[in-house]
């Protein structure tokens, strides 16, 4: 889907706490926040804070020139 998306001109990114699968994918744009779980990709539950800093991380991410098969590893402690 990310692909197709990407193909019309919509440039894309995914935010994943699975970086070995999302690798196999090779997703132009990809961020990974380093010890979340799935299901929590964006962090604990109303910590609205923390979810608005990683959105934003990965916004950025769609400024920068795709780099397929690379994942963004990020800290957020």
């Amino acid at each position: 889907m990310q692909r197709n998306i990407e193909l019309v001109g919509i440039p894309t990114v995914v935010i994943t706490v699975e970086p070995e699968e999302t690798l196999q994918a090779r997703p132009p744009r990809a961020l990974c926040p380093r010890g979340f779980v799935a299901g929590h990709s964006l962090g604990r539950a109303r910590d609205v804070a923390l979810q608005k800093w990683i959105l934003m991380d990965a916004l950025g991410l769609l400024t920068a020139d795709p780099r397929p098969g690379e994942i963004v590893m990020m800290d957020y402690t």
